[in-house]
């Protein structure tokens, strides 16, 4: 009985390391993400942003603690990832070609993206951003305050999010890479009712 139960165990652990390494994802055993429907956590994040970051979200003046619901736009794609994730490494140069495909399809001022490292330092995030020559806003979560807010998704982890009065509610939920820059922000336009763009 404990062989069988130990062989349920393993069997159960290579599922699950195939289905994040399928998902290209590193996963987290405690991962309960937040549905589509539900309003978006109200996240204000400490570490203060640079000017660039400060236009780049419409969010007044750099310098400062920046607090989600002030972001300018009508939609936002939430990226949760860890600068020690190899599928999040992978997928920096993907994500630069998403912002650029936002900007090239005349959305930037309806969609934001944004990234938080889970569990990193201000450091910690300022060596991904150099390193991988990021052009988007990348928050700091050193104290895992909003990754426990957030479900304790695996990473990457996308969370599509629309405009709903002051706030945000999730219009959709993705664990993994994505398969291309192209058509996830097809996805993210139908999901979000944005327009389409050029």
């Amino acid at each position: 009985m404990k062989a069988l139960a130990l062989s349920l165990v393993l069997a159960l652990s290579v599922l699950a390391h195939s289905q994040a390494l399928a998902a290209q994802a590193s996963e987290s055993p405690f991962m309960k993400p937040l549905p589509a429907g539900q309003a978006f956590p109200d996240l204000t994040f400490p570490s203060p942003i640079s000017d660039k970051e400060a236009q780049d979200l419409g969010a007044g003046s750099g310098g400062k603690p920046v607090r989600l619901a002030d972001v300018k736009a009508q939609a936002v794609i939430f990226v949760v990832y860890s600068m020690y994730c190899p599928f999040c490494q992978r997928e920096a140069p993907e994500l630069n070609k998403l912002h650029a495909l936002i900007k090239s399809r005349g959305l930037s001022d309806n969609l934001k993206l944004v990234g938080m490292g889970a569990g990193n330092s201000p450091f910690e995030v300022n060596v991904f951003r150099e390193k991988f020559s990021t052009p988007f806003t990348l928050l700091s979560d050193q104290d895992f305050n909003a990754y426990k807010a957030l479900g304790q998704v695996g990473t990457p982890y996308f969370y599509v999010l629309k405009r709903q009065g002051n706030g945000f509610v999730i219009a959709d939920g993705q664990l993994g890479c994505m398969t291309s820059a192209e058509a996830f922000l097809d996805g993210v336009v139908e999901k979000t009712g944005l327009p389409k763009g050029k």
